[in-house]
């Protein structure tokens, strides 16, 4: 049955990768049918790890924090800056598109994921200090998407506006310190939740260790793919100016080249470096199963082989 899953969950994800594939291919973005399938993808992978109240309460924290900075900021500038939504996302929450506090969500768990394997913390309760390394690490992972993100979604693509433009291709500089306050508020609540409860984590033995290692790789797949449709514009799409509200033009395939550059230099880095040490994690057992982080693992082992050590050291001796 849990193998079943995590075939199902792959299929789920090769989904996602064709639909990032075609709609760019096409020039046809299908913005709502991308977000339903992340959403799918987190909750299936997060139900894994936590438990169903657990589960909720990131989903909530997500929700509420995310909206509540998005509508401040559209209302007061704080903290992203000056900007609004125009009507290419679709319904609006107050002055927020509805599909934005589900991005938030799902990249936002991803993101998550990918911390935890950074840290080598591969059981799902952070400890002691890492209750707020993981949330700071997990903020920077989060905000490299919005750097390849914002400047095509919105200088290119129309759907928000910054009032008086910005240096980053139109985007300016506080919208990015915005968004690391907004996702790092997400990240540091919920790992506060999790660290204090027992019953949070959801801490099921994988049947096989393939399928221990496909848990993470998942993760760390779906991180990359959300970086996709935006890094297939340099091949995909020609040039043309691109206007922001102070009159500044942008040649269109400076930008999509230049974001290819940062997604490359940034969460390809990140989802290669993962991927290694996923791989080298699985020298370890119970790497899914365990509360403990993948350091613990290895001081046990140290331990375990010091130990076998002096037990043979003392053989030697007659002891």
């Amino acid at each position: 049955m849990r193998d079943r899953r995590t075939t199902i969950l792959w299929w789920i994800i090769a989904a996602y990768f064709l639909v990032a594939l075609g709609t760019t291919l096409l020039d046809h973005p299908i913005p709502a049918l991308s977000v339903v399938l992340l959403v799918v993808i987190t909750t299936m992978h997060a139900l894994r790890r936590y438990s169903v109240t657990a589960f909720i309460a990131f989903a909530v924290i997500a929700f509420v924090v995310s909206n509540s900075y998005e509508n401040l900021s559209v209302l007061t500038g704080f903290p992203f800056g000056d900007y609004y939504y125009t009507d290419v996302l679709g319904p609006k929450l107050f002055l927020v598109p509805a599909l934005i506090a589900p991005s938030y969500f799902a990249s936002g768990y991803f993101a998550w994921s990918i911390a935890h394997i950074l840290l080598g913390i591969f059981g799902a309760r952070p400890r002691g200090r890492d209750i707020f390394f993981l949330p700071l690490i997990a903020s920077f992972v989060m905000v490299m998407w919005d750097l390849i993100m914002d400047p095509i979604t919105s200088t290119v693509m129309g759907s928000w506006i910054w009032e008086d433009g910005g240096g980053y291709f139109g985007v300016p500089f506080l919208n990015f310190m915005g968004w690391f306050l907004c996702v790092y508020t997400i990240f540091q609540l919920f790992a506060v939740y999790v660290a204090k409860r027992d019953s949070a984590v959801r801490l099921e033995e994988l049947e096989t260790r393939t399928a221990n290692r496909n848990h993470w790789y998942q993760v760390i797949v779906a991180y990359f793919t959300t970086s996709l449709p935006w890094t297939l514009r340099s091949v995909t799409q020609g040039d043309a100016i691109a206007t922001d509200p102070v009159g500044q033009q942008w040649h269109t395939l400076d930008i999509y080249h230049s974001m290819t550059l940062v997604a490359i230099f940034t969460m390809w880095f990140v989802s290669l470096l993962s991927v290694l040490l996923v791989s080298r994690a699985e020298k370890l057992d119970g790497v899914q199963g365990e509360r403990s982080s993948g350091n613990a693992f290895v001081a046990q082992e140290r331990s375990q082989t010091f130990s076998h050590s002096r037990q043979s050291s003392r053989s030697r001796s007659g002891l």
